[in-house]
């Protein structure tokens, strides 16, 4: 017997290639820490840094964070741009895919004010984008669109979805994923929802709430997203706000009642506080405990100097809440959240506008009416005062990029403007679709910097080949009471399957199993209320520790891994894990081959 095995063990010596898949494979290098400066940059970082205050180390960064990708609704066709706002060559950005938020959209079917209709989007803390169709006549419907995700419902393992096919930069008609009513019963239902980037769709609230009443004509203009991540949404006509779920879309509460004011657009801040602006009337409507499920929600309205249009919101350096608002021709009033009712408006000039914003320096931005942005530091003094490159286009929105550039939404002329942020210039215009509206938080701004400061660092990882098993993920941090510190995984044997793998929650240092040649690691920073950062010194991605013996990560153990071991005689092993080191002595020796022929899977240890 010992004859036989030693004679095998010779033959499968031969090979030298077999012996160098094994010192350059995966059975060994699947695990990875990362903790330099060059280490973090194997990564992607959205909202964090590894060099300011500290290197070698993760945090939030001190200014605020957009995301690179603006969600722009285009209230004359029913649909949903997605713009990449990156400058490529002479282009300004370009469109890259386009939504459909009813059936048969996509071309020009009616103004601003009829029909869907959408205006209002929120982009969440994973960029996700939600569009609301504010529905004049019909029912308020929000929709959930996923940004680097999808949902394979066909099980084609592929995305089908919008997409730039000829490259042009513009989303044509039939660039689009169709939207009918198969069953003709005037609701997008689920298996009506083609677009896997869509994930879903819902009314709100989401048919019926206490008494039977539902509520058509609602018409939603307001949209924001709470500490929880979930959504709230207000309802103008009805003049109530709903809480709805980010997950599934679902009513959580309401209606909370506005008392009489109508909602037009809204905002929450780090303390779980809405901030709701109303057109109809000059009043701030402040809403209290939007964290909780059941309240009770404490509604205050506040008197202002003129209507409430746009809104932004900034945080000073005591962390206090400044609410912004457009719509006068004052520029802006300003509110801050001190339990009074006082308001300013500092702006050094004046302009009537719509829309305001904030860039990622909390400067404030004011889109002029009819063209043009102006941007003031956070005292009023004027930055850079700029007119119109596209003549008098009915200007409804203001918007800083990842890049901290401003883009202007020009509805009349059915485009965006793009503006550098430092000094104004003008950098170009692209299209969008047909008459768009969208003055809300499109960036991701709110949700990154505002409502809760929060940011991620993401890594790919590759185990060297297909199934490799993967166990731990851990992270050495320094996390200030109230902050916090989560991780993802998702594993696929492609890295261009991981986008259609759900990203699976697992805790530090604690066991998972999942397997894959790839592994994506997602690591989120949020603040404090206090804007306290934690701080991340090491993060380390491991594989699952290799049985002993089992030297090539097969899954069982025969004649290769016997020569595997025997050929790495003399060799110090690669840790406590090393699966040729069967003995544990922190050697490979000749007992490390005898230690594992008892341990053959098969008879003599032959290979299957």
């Amino acid at each position: 017997m010992k004859r036989s095995i030693t004679k095998q063990l010779t033959f499968a010596l031969t090979p030298l290639a077999l012996v160098l898949s094994f010192m350059t494979g995966n059975a060994l290098a699947a695990s990875q820490t990362y903790t330099l400066d060059a280490d973090f940059d194997l990564g992607t970082l959205i909202g964090v840094n590894h060099t300011a205050p500290n290197n070698n180390q993760l945090q939030l960064n001190i200014t605020g964070t957009s995301f690179p990708v603006l969600w722009i609704a285009n209230a004359g066709e029913d649909t949903l741009s997605k713009v990449d706002s990156s400058q490529v060559g002479g282009s300004p950005g370009r469109e890259v895919a386009r939504y459909r938020t009813w059936f048969n959209s996509g071309v020009y079917a009616h103004d601003a004010w009829n029909g869907a209709a959408p205006s209002r989007t929120a982009v969440d803390a994973q960029g996700n984008a939600y569009v609301l169709d504010r529905w004049f006549g019909g029912y308020p419907t929000v929709f959930k669109i996923l940004n680097n995700t999808f949902i394979d419902r066909n099980s084609n393992g592929v995305v089908n979805s919008s997409t730039d096919a000829d490259n042009n930069g513009t989303i044509q008609t039939g660039e689009m994923m169709p939207l009918v009513d198969n069953n003709a019963n005037g609701m997008i239902d689920p298996a009506e929802i083609q677009d896997e980037r869509i994930a879903w769709v819902k009314r709100v609230p989401d048919g019926i709430y206490s008494g039977g009443i539902t509520r058509p004509n609602g018409i939603g203009r307001a949209l924001c997203i709470g500490t929880d991540g979930n959504l709230w949404v207000g309802l103008y006509n009805n003049a109530e706000y709903y809480k709805i779920s980010a997950v599934d879309g679902h009513t959580i509460a309401g209606p909370v009642s506005t008392n009489g004011q109508p909602n037009y657009g809204c905002l929450i801040d780090q303390n779980g506080t809405l901030w709701g602006a109303n057109w109809a009337n000059p009043v701030l409507t402040r809403i209290a405990n939007t964290g909780s499920n059941t309240g009770p929600y404490t509604v205050r309205n506040i008197p202002m100097p003129s209507a409430v249009y746009g809104l932004a919101l900034r945080r000073d350096a005591s962390n206090v809440t400044h609410v912004i608002m457009g719509g006068s021709c004052n520029s802006y009033v300003e509110h801050i959240d001190d339990g009074t009712n006082n308001s300013s408006m500092p702006a050094a000039l004046n302009y009537c506008t719509y829309a305001v914003g904030t860039d990622n320096d909390g400067n404030i931005l004011v889109s002029k009416r009819s063209g043009g942005v102006a941007k003031f530091a956070p005292n009023g003094a004027v930055i850079w005062d700029k007119a119109s490159q596209m003549g008098d286009s009915d200007s409804r929105g203001v918007i800083a990029d990842a890049n901290n550039d401003i883009w202007q939404v020009h509805r009349a002329s059915h485009n965006m403007a793009k503006y550098k942020g430092t000094d104004g210039s003008f950098l170009g215009v692209i299209p969008v679709g047909y008459e768009p509206y969208t003055y809300s938080d499109a960036s991701g701004t709110a949700a990154l910097s505002i409502t809760t400061k929060t940011g991620n660092w993401s890594v790919v990882k590759d185990g060297g080949a297909s199934g490799t098993s993967w166990g731990k993920v851990s992270w050495i941090a320094t996390v200030p009471a109230g902050a916090g510190v989560t991780a993802e995984v998702r594993t696929a044997d492609t890295q261009s399957g991981l986008s259609s793998q759900a990203f699976q929650a697992v805790s530090n240092g604690t066991a998972f199993n999942k397997t894959g040649r790839f592994i994506e690691v997602k690591l989120t920073l949020n603040a404090n209320p206090q804007n306290q950062s934690p701080v991340v010194q090491e993060v380390t991605v491991a594989s699952t520790p290799l049985a002993k013996c089992d030297a090539d990560q097969d899954g069982d153990i025969d004649q290769n891994d016997l020569a595997l071991i025997s050929r790495a005689r003399g060799q110090r092993a690669t840790g406590a894990s090393d699966p040729r080191d069967s003995d544990n002595d922190g050697l490979i020796t000749p007992n490390d081959v005898k230690t594992c022929i008892p341990k053959c899977t098969r008879a003599n240890c032959a290979i299957q």
